[in-house]
């Protein structure tokens, strides 16, 4: 999984490849610099690899993050339809569905909030 981080003034940004593009929106949107919350999800990532818990799901102002042991999965709450819908050719709508939704295995995930934690505390 690629990914980059940088700073718009204090707020940290996430963007990652077309396919977890959901995820960068919700790490910059959802998670943001929030070191508590972030540390709580890290605990819950790192309890469900465990086998300590066999799923978990949170639901922020845009996106529903759900947890399984081996997958995450970033959706978006708020779907648009485009009356246009139609005239859309088959690489704008794979485009769309990235928007709408996106996944990766779980220690993928981790790595991924590890990495965001060590940006913003840095």
């Amino acid at each position: 999984m690629d990914y980059e981080f940088w700073f718009e003034g204090r707020k940290p940004m996430a963007r990652l490849d077309d396919e977890q593009a959901l995820m960068g929106r919700w790490l910059s949107d959802e998670i943001g610099d929030d070191f508590k919350h972030l540390k709580a999800l890290i605990t819950t990532v790192e309890l469900l690899l465990e086998g300590g818990l066999r799923d978990y799901q949170w639901q922020g102002k845009e996106t529903l993050l759900q947890l399984s042991r081996d997958e995450a999965q970033v959706s978006a709450l708020s779907v648009m339809y485009d009356e246009d819908l139609q005239v859309l050719d088959e690489q704008q709508l794979e485009l769309q569905e990235f928007d709408q939704q996106a996944g990766c295995g779980l220690d993928d995930f981790l790595d991924l909030l590890l990495a965001w934690k060590e940006f913003i505390i840095s």
